[in-house]
């Protein structure tokens, strides 16, 4: 009987590790907006979730000129060619570190802030042709720099990289979803009568061939 509890156990944890789309799907993160765009996340979020994410747009830092990628690579020049990037140090997202100007972040309350995608070669650096859209799928949130962390319902910011903002132009399109997010029972989408009869003609079926094989059982038939 023990196992069956288990068992049974294991279905119902499992029922509640949900994927949760970000809320507003697409996002728009405006590059005039020095707070960038926010949304609470129900559920428990920790360092082992997933994120899948699509971006597109192409903001400008200098008006129509100086257009990054989400990696704050330029695809339009301005005061730096295609395919280069400008650094800075300054506090974005609460955090003091050094950003890419133009690149894509996100913050999540209470744990950090991180640059989604790196400025490097596969993301258009030195190139003549870097893309324009950027993506990432099932990226484990602690394999992009936020390390081990357990937050519950916490804000999701997205923000545009920059330490002066008010001649920037243009907006980048977020896309996507949050994996393996522990929901509880409140907030889990429920079950219809028809999924619970099955659920309970299941643990039924597993009871029996437990029963079935424990010694003596035959015996006692």
């Amino acid at each position: 009987m023990r196992r069956v509890v288990v068992l049974a156990a294991f279905f119902y944890t499992c029922s509640y590790a949900q994927t949760v789309p970000f809320a507003g799907n697409p996002i728009v993160v405006d590059s005039l907006s020095t707070t960038g765009t926010s949304f609470v996340l129900p559920g428990v979020l920790t360092g082992n979730s997933t994120v899948s994410l699509s971006v597109s747009g192409t903001p400008c830092l200098q008006n129509s000129a100086y257009c990054t990628n989400a990696a704050g690579v330029v695809l339009v020049p301005g005061t730096l060619g295609v395919g280069q990037s400008f650094s800075f140090t300054g506090v974005l997202g609460g955090v003091n570190n050094t950003w890419t100007v133009g690149a894509l972040l996100m913050t999540i309350s209470g744990v950090g802030t991180v640059q989604i995608f790196p400025t490097n070669s596969a993301n258009g650096l030195s190139s003549a042709t870097p893309p324009s859209s950027l993506a990432v799928s099932g990226a484990t949130l602690s394999s992009l720099g936020f390390g081990n962390f357990a937050a519950t319902n916490p804000s999701i910011t997205f923000l545009f990289a920059d330490n002066l903002y008010p001649d920037n132009e243009g907006s980048f399109s977020v896309s996507g979803s949050f994996g393996g997010v522990a929901t509880s029972p409140a907030s889990a989408p429920a079950l219809s009568p028809a999924a619970m009869v099955s659920v309970a003609l299941l643990l039924a079926a597993i009871a029996a061939i437990l029963l079935r094989r424990k010694p003596g059982a035959a015996a006692r038939g």
